[in-house]
């Protein structure tokens, strides 16, 4: 425990405030002198404030009215609601990352507003940019453009009632030939992958498309449907009781669609969901229902159909035929174009139109926005810093698959553990090796027309994946959406940092201790890698193939220790709810290994440092305002890592939906089941975070 004076605590606040306002955080203009005072931040002055403003940021998260031993999350994380409270129409949730997100933008958004410049590519997503934003004050264009949108693939019957003719109509046609020129997929999803069984090629994948439909809450769903009903009056001119109508009838068919696969996917692994089809005998299977030969043909071209399939959730399928079967045409019809807009719809309030549109500009230029950012801001000294911590977290999983604590998996298993380890490679997102101006050549986009601007690169990246299919492999992306964590593919078999990440001063500071460093980016580093040895990961070899390479004896033993976390997580309550009871323990296991092997590497950094200053060291990895020592600060660091805070309406939803635990448990069940933070934090035997019986794995 430890106690401020007031006159630190002013101090500390008035140097936060200060070093945020210098570095722009703030998006005020700092004063000449001062900003030539900071533009270096080696000056020993610099250095210090720095440090002060992290310690600053560390103290006022914390609650030590609570007992670290009893509930460390609240202890650490206690008084963050305080500070970035969530809020009903704005944040529903605040984290870490989102603090992370939003600096990115601000630094996305300085380049966008930077003139032209010579550079093509970038010159386009300028053009992007503004044209998007141009859709506050020139609206009537916009409503034209996104009238000429759905009238394209024929009418809707929502707009032209009698006109409309539900025997010129076809489900799946229409699916197909929009999944086909735009990439939008609607009720089926077509991908074309690397084939998981031999990754040497590619194979075509049919399956669920992702849904937009909320659930988990009553208000989500009330929420979205308020929504959809002011679009339809907005941009349609329907009125408030007929829109009403067709809401309903949108979102009840989503949701019987959602039904028909989610419940048949809980607790099966992707091999398991997986089926390899003939297209001939899909066609015998739904017949005239859904010709899967013509559909195909459609949706990849005419000479692109293959003879074989992978369908992801054959159940899914089955219930898409049923479904549709038992619904009216123009349901359908309504439902089908309805989506096919919605990457076209803005609505957003007006002071936010800038941010949306930074957001937009991600979505669409994801590699390109983290090249160019990363161009202006890399710094070499900090990516040599990520590549030694991460030798430094492989070596210390490397040395326990050696060692005797994991004498549960039998040597052959735990030597080829040791291959895939030593295959498993880490790179940053900078993307300096891709070609833009090739990529971008053909990419037309003009200052005023958003909407065409987005159909424009929606075709582009359609026939970008429809080459997929007679061309070099292709690995298993992650969603085109930006991260901000670090990712594990498990067909490549590495780990990818996004640049957004290592912006200075959140998780990484030059003069930060490495205590934090390790607890933090080490920790997520150690989390991904340990995704190749998790229940799922542990089903690919080296290369990325599915193969079981796991012995009867070690599987066994792997699956007893999974279902110890299984039982732990779902005793937790959150929001008045036991955590679902879920088999796939893929995060969990991540999460309390990660921490271990980050605290491991952490050690092995110190303890090297060691040998040359002890007094030197420990007065780097601490920080003087805090009475904390250097292990402590790692797991403080850890855990407010996750802290969050969570409007409350949105809470169950959160806890069904997500794959992680919440925050408050990813910290308390990965440090309880840690006996190395019971024994930093001196914690009596009988604490709540000292549990006689813990779950481990790695």
């Amino acid at each position: 425990m430890f106690r401020y004076s007031t006159n630190i605590q002013c101090l500390l606040i008035w140097t936060i405030l200060l070093f945020l306002h210098v570095i722009g955080i703030d998006n005020a203009p700092a004063s000449n002198a001062t900003t030539e005072l900071l533009d270096d931040l080696n000056t020993e002055w610099a250095k210090q404030i720095s440090r002060q403003a992290k310690a600053a940021e560390i103290h006022v998260m914390l609650n030590t009215k609570e007992d670290p031993c009893t509930d460390f999350y609240q202890y650490a994380c206690g008084n963050w609601h305080r500070h970035h409270p969530a809020q009903f129409f704005n944040h529903i949730m605040t984290d870490q990352f989102q603090l992370i997100a939003n600096a990115f933008d601000r630094r996305l958004q300085l380049v966008l507003r930077e003139p032209r410049s010579d550079d093509e590519v970038e010159t386009k997503l300028k053009n992007f940019y503004y044209a998007c934003q141009l859709v506050e004050t020139d609206e009537v264009r916009y409503k034209v453009a996104l009238q000429r949108a759905y009238q394209e693939f024929g009418k809707l019957p929502m707009l032209d009632g009698e006109d409309w003719k539900s025997e010129e109509f076809n489900w799946w046609e229409a699916v197909a030939k929009i999944q086909h020129k735009y990439g939008k997929q609607i009720i089926l999803a077509v991908d074309i992958m690397a084939d998981i069984v031999n990754n040497t090629g590619n194979k075509v994948y049919i399956g669920p498309p992702n849904f937009s439909i909320s659930s988990g809450t009553k208000i989500l769903s009330m929420l979205q449907e308020i929504t959809t009903v002011q679009h339809l009056k907005r941009f349609f001119g329907i009125e408030e009781a007929q829109a009403t109508k067709i809401t309903k009838e949108l979102i009840n068919f989503e949701r019987a669609l959602v039904r028909g696969g989610s419940d048949s996917r809980q607790g099966l692994t992707l091999h398991e969901l997986l089926l390899l089809k003939s297209v001939d005998e899909l066609r015998e299977i739904y017949n005239e229902s859904l010709d899967m030969s013509k559909f195909l043909e459609l949706a990849l071209g005419a000479e692109q159909v293959p003879e074989y399939v992978y369908i992801y959730d054959e159940k899914y399928l089955n219930s898409v035929v049923k479904i549709i079967a038992e619904t009216p045409p123009h349901v359908v019809a309504n439902y089908i174009l309805w989506q096919m807009l919605q990457p076209y719809i803005v609505d957003v309030k007006k002071d936010n139109m800038a941010k949306w549109c930074v957001e937009r500009t991600k979505q669409y230029f994801g590699k390109y926005v983290d090249y160019m950012v990363y161009q202006r801001y890399k710094d070499p000294v900090v990516e040599k810093e990520v590549y030694d911590m991460w030798n430094e977290v492989r070596e210390v999983f490397r040395l326990e698959l050696r060692g005797n604590k994991l004498d549960w998996i039998i040597n052959s298993t735990r030597e080829y553990a040791l291959e895939k380890l030593d295959a498993m490679n880490l790179y940053i997102n900078s993307y300096e090796s891709e070609n833009f101006t090739i990529q971008y050549e053909d990419l037309q986009l003009t200052r005023n027309n958003y909407v065409e601007n987005v159909q424009q690169i929606l075709q582009m990246e359609s026939r970008r994946k429809l080459k997929r299919q007679n061309g070099p492999v292709v690995p298993l992306e992650a969603p085109e959406v930006f991260t901000f964590t670090p990712v594990y593919n498990v067909l490549e078999n590495n780990i990818r940092i996004p640049v957004a990440l290592l912006q200075p001063r959140y998780f990484w500071g030059a003069h930060y201790p490495q205590a934090l460093k390790y607890a933090t980016l080490g920790y997520l580093i150690a989390h991904e890698m340990v995704h190749g040895f998790d229940d799922d990961g542990r089903n690919y070899d080296k290369l990325g193939n599915l193969r079981n390479w796991w012995d009867e004896k070690s599987t066994y033993q792997f699956e007893e220790r999974r279902k110890c976390f299984q039982a732990q997580y779902h005793k937790y309550r959150y929001d008045g709810h036991q955590l679902p009871n879920d088999v796939s323990q893929a995060e969990n296991i991540a999460d309390n290994a990660g921490v271990k092997l980050a605290y491991g590497a952490y050690q092995r950094w110190l303890n090297a440092q060691q040998l040359e200053n002890v007094t030197d060291i420990q007065s780097k990895e601490t920080f003087s305002q805090l009475h904390f020592n250097n292990e402590q600060l790692f797991f403080i660091a850890f855990a407010q890592l996750w802290c969050d805070d969570v409007q409350s309406f949105f809470r169950t939803a959160l806890a069904i939906s997500d794959s992680h635990a919440p925050g408050m448990y990813r910290v308390i069940g990965s440090l309880s089941n840690f006996q190395e933070f019971s024994w930093v934090f001196k914690c009596e035997q009988d604490a709540p975070m000292d549990p006689e019986f813990k779950c481990s794995l790695y």
